[in-house]
């Protein structure tokens, strides 16, 4: 993307907007750029607006290339770049030189901002100091595009390598937003000169003939973890004992694991697992997987969520305490089947969602459990699951290649919740009406096309779903499945309903029934094609 085409398209956008403010001398001093963003002219300056609440007020425009040095702008990737180039002349000018009212100025952001939130939220577009603060609020405000975007745009800008933005990001804390993963990705394409000034303090201070109290290395450390996550521990000090001599690595390892390891969000395990040398093992209760320390067991629960466990039987160091462990949470892994659940023969609860469940054979060894989310996983059918008499709730949202509420269900004595949101249910049983209709299973519903949407608002004076998150209603889903029972009783369509109605201008349903006329028509439709047929 040339991002000399983008600077010369605003400007001639501008250009064109200054000539028509010219022509109409009371422009409108208010400017929706979408859903999320507007932007008002108040007292001669331009302010942006974040959901309706006041953001901040916009600055300057960078517009005044001068046309003898325009080929020094061809290799520029980014705004950011470009306003090291830029006259800037115009910052802090109202009316000056170059004759830009407010008015004028004020279409120039409304230009500028609705270039950037139609590439997408691209930051290269803005300036970081506007394009960052104005991406992190809209995510904050519930913007599913800056959502999306927030966290990747962080990482190119960091990956352009541009030392002001990457300091910008680095002094505003933006990499705090980053997983571990995602930092790592770009880390070792960056030039952090922090850890260079900390491992040469941390160097000087290992070399005194008598140290400082353990202190000083802390508030060294808390000084580069300023900047980023207390979840980066790992990553940073992997970096850092790249630098420092090889005897002192293990007790600075130690140093740390004690000073963060009771703060709940301290990734212990990869830390651990990072500097295995420096720890003496049999001082822990280590739970592991295929060799890899996944966990540490301390209670009676288990959480061993996104440790890429593929088979549940190959989890180890935990035998002595199985019995003991009332609840127990495998979420996010790559779990397939549920061979070795048995033997955790007292959970209370179990978590299983994210994963790629497809047989639940053995889920009924374990008819202690009570509370069971099977949610986003690929189960079919519910085989042995009447096993589970003391279970009371059950998640089974976002299986979409479930289809049907079986009767078994109806079976568990102590079974008050079931939710299959976002599953492909199309039929239930009368037996499993009641478990259908509670927690709002309903608004899920997958038995409905756009013709019976359609049908149903032009008859009735309700809509179908809602306008603000797309749920069917409740009494369209008990109408669509009534009606999708009469149309395959009848054999009937949508479009011959259609065109009889267009036909004679008369209901072809009417309480539930199909009326006589229709019948009569439907018959004589019948009659015609046997007739063609011969």
């Amino acid at each position: 993307m040339n991002y000399l085409k983008i600077i010369l398209s605003i400007f001639v956008l501008f250009m064109i907007t200054f000539f028509t403010i010219v022509r109409n001398p009371s422009p409108k001093k208010e400017y929706k750029v979408n859903e999320y963003i507007k932007l008002k002219l108040e007292n001669g300056v331009t302010n942006i607006y974040v959901k309706n609440q006041r953001f901040r007020q916009c600055m300057y425009l960078l517009l005044n290339i001068p046309m003898d040095k325009i080929r020094d702008y061809e290799d520029i990737d980014s705004i950011d770049k470009a306003a090291e180039h830029l006259d800037r002349s115009m910052e802090g000018n109202r009316v000056g030189q170059h004759g830009i009212t407010p008015e004028v100025e004020f279409w120039g952001h409304c230009s500028n901002i609705t270039a950037w939130a139609e590439n997408g939220y691209d930051t290269r577009i803005l300036h970081r100091n506007l394009a960052f603060p104005l991406l992190k609020r809209l995510v904050e405000v519930g913007d599913p595009e800056a959502k999306k975007v927030f966290k990747e745009e962080i990482a190119i800008r960091l990956a352009s390598n541009h030392p002001t933005v990457i300091n910008y990001l680095i002094q505003e804390n933006y990499l705090r937003h980053l997983s571990s993963d995602e930092l790592e990705s770009i880390m070792d394409d960056l030039s952090l000169s922090f850890l260079d000034n900390f491992v040469r303090n941390l160097n000087t201070y290992f070399n005194q003939p008598q140290r400082y109290s353990n202190q000083y290395v802390f508030s060294l450390f808390q000084g580069i973890l300023n900047n980023f996550n207390i979840k980066h521990i790992p990553l940073i000090f992997s970096k850092i004992k790249q630098r420092i001599p090889d005897d002192k690595r293990n007790e600075l390892a130690l140093l740390l694991y004690n000073h963060y390891k009771k703060n709940s969000t301290f990734p212990k395990i990869k830390f651990i697992n990072n500097n295995i040398d420096a720890f003496n093992l049999e001082e822990f209760e280590l739970i592991k997987y295929k060799s890899r320390i996944i966990g540490m067991l301390s209670d009676d629960k288990l959480f061993l969520n996104d440790k890429k466990i593929v088979d549940i039987a190959c989890i180890e160091g935990i035998e002595d305490s199985i019995s003991t462990i009332i609840e127990l949470d495998l979420s996010n892994n790559l779990i397939t089947d549920l061979k070795g659940i048995e033997k955790y023969g007292n959970l209370k609860t179990l978590r299983l969602d994210n994963n790629m469940i497809e047989d639940i054979t053995n889920i009924n060894n374990i008819s202690s459990v009570e509370d069971l989310s099977l949610r986003n996983n690929k189960i079919c059918d519910l085989k042995n699951i009447e096993g589970l008499v003391n279970l009371k709730r059950l998640n089974l949202s976002g299986n979409k290649t479930l289809k049907k509420i079986p009767e078994t269900l109806t079976q568990l004595p102590n079974l008050k919740t079931l939710k299959v949101w976002n599953c492909d249910i199309r039929v239930y049983e009368e037996p499993t009406k009641e478990l259908f209709w509670n927690d709002q299973n309903y608004c899920y519903f997958t038995g409905f096309t756009q013709k019976s949407v359609n049908y149903y608002e032009e008859t009735h004076k309700s809509k179908a779903r809602s306008r603000s998150d797309d749920r069917l209603y409740k009494d369209f889903t008990k109408w669509v499945i009534k009606m999708n029972k009469l149309m395959r009783k009848n054999k009937l369509t949508y479009d011959e309903i259609e065109d009889f109605e267009e036909a004679y201008n008369s209901n072809a349903i009417w309480g539930g029934k199909i009326t006589k006329k229709f019948k009569y028509w439907l018959f004589n439709k019948d009659q015609t094609k046997i007739t063609d047929f011969f």
